[in-house]
């Protein structure tokens, strides 16, 4: 029944304070053997997201910058990628320079890259997610492919900076990944692309998905499965169209707890969901 089973990151695998599940590679390596594959569908840089799963990443599938590239872990294919042309790349650096308090990561195939010295904010907010990185004078001159533009504001992007790039809406995604997070992208480039992707790739169905996200960010990735889990903990937007809801937060395991109730046993409660409720599907 289930073939592949997608989730993010922040907000829904790893704990608030970044750690993963105990136990959880050792779960992945058993849903391998039962014919399960895993990826991680994430915002977060594909090597940040490799080095999070050293042990396992040979047995799995990434989806790195919000669906910007997409690779097969084992043999480290790139199956998909999309870059955000330069002219604009400037365009949007120079609006952000001048919005109080933002910071710009520009994440590029190679590296990500800040100008800012903020030591505080490079250790709390950029570390985490980008497992290369460098500062330069001028993140408008850097010569790599871009991916995306991560933009930073403690004080919440979603009020502060969002509303400066209303105006691009139809031309890029632009998402607001977390709180103090907002994405720029190449248009139709989200998550949800990166699954449509992998699924062809793997030769997988809709109805052989389980996917669990917790954010906008999620949104359009959600839609690619029938299983689709909202985290507990998960935005109102978020919940409202996933088909169910995981039984507790992503401190509490939520999406370790979901697979194994569902899957490590055996998938006869998938079987008898899927007949008890055809309509739905």
């Amino acid at each position: 029944m289930i073939k592949l089973i997608i989730s993010d990151m922040d907000g829904s695998l790893l704990h608030t304070d970044k750690t993963m599940p105990k136990g959880f590679f050792e779960l992945i390596q058993k849903l391998k053997q039962q014919g399960i594959l895993f990826a991680a569908g994430s915002g977060r840089q594909l090597a940040s997201l490799q080095n999070s799963f050293q042990p396992v990443q040979k047995d799995m599938y990434f989806i790195a910058e919000n669906g910007c590239i997409t690779i097969d872990g084992s043999t480290q294919n790139v199956l998909d990628v999309h870059c955000l042309d330069k002219g604009y790349v400037k365009k949007f650096i120079e609006i952000c320079r001048n919005i109080p308090d933002t910071y710009v990561v520009v994440c590029g195939r190679k590296s990500a890259y800040y100008e800012f010295k903020n030591e505080k904010i490079l250790l709390q907010h950029v570390t985490p997610y980008y497992f290369h990185h460098q500062q330069v004078e001028d993140i408008t001159k850097v010569e790599d492919d871009i991916l995306k533009l991560a933009v930073l504001n403690l004080q919440g992007t979603a009020s502060h900076v969002y509303p400066n790039f209303e105006t691009y809406l139809n031309n890029f995604n632009i998402s607001v990944s977390a709180f103090e997070w907002m994405d720029i992208m190449a248009k139709d480039i989200h998550k949800g692309l990166g699954v449509q992707t992998l699924c062809k790739y793997l030769g997988i169905q809709k109805h052989e998905v389980m996917i669990f996200g917790d954010f906008m960010n999620d949104y359009e990735m959600l839609q690619e499965a029938y299983f689709s889990f909202a985290m507990k903990n998960a935005l109102p937007e978020i919940k409202e169209i996933c088909n169910f809801e995981t039984t507790f937060t992503n401190d509490e395991d939520g999406v370790k707890y979901e697979i194994e109730y569902w899957l490590s046993n055996n998938q006869e409660k998938l079987r008898e969901y899927m007949e008890n409720n055809e309509a739905f599907f």
